[in-house]
């Protein structure tokens, strides 16, 4: 609903009604999701590492070509880990870790 007026009064009031709406919008539904979505990210990503790193302990100790190859995939997929950790919620850079380090 679009009102006009020539009353600054009323524009005014109207202009704040609205600026009030939006930022109990804001602080009450949207900031505490965006902050939930980015713990559990950064929770995904240090688990991830995590597991990355136990698998490459265990390979590691195995040894061997098949060893090697896998040291290699662990390696890159740390790299990519890191990458994606560093770059946050920016889709460029996180364009960029998938191009560099996708397969």
């Amino acid at each position: 609903m679009i009102v006009l007026t020539n009353n600054w009064r009323i524009w005014m009031a109207g202009m704040a009604a609205s600026l009030a709406i939006f930022l109990v919008v804001f602080f009450t539904t949207i900031q505490p999701s965006m902050n939930s979505a980015n713990q559990a990210i950064k929770t995904g990503l240090a688990q991830s590492q995590q597991e990355l790193n136990q698998a490459a302990q265990q390979v590691g100790s195995s040894g061997g070509t098949a060893g090697k190859q896998a040291q290699q995939q662990l390696s890159k997929a740390s790299r990519l880990t890191a990458c994606v950790a560093a770059a946050g919620t920016d889709p460029g850079k996180l364009s960029a870790c998938q191009v560099k380090y996708g397969s």
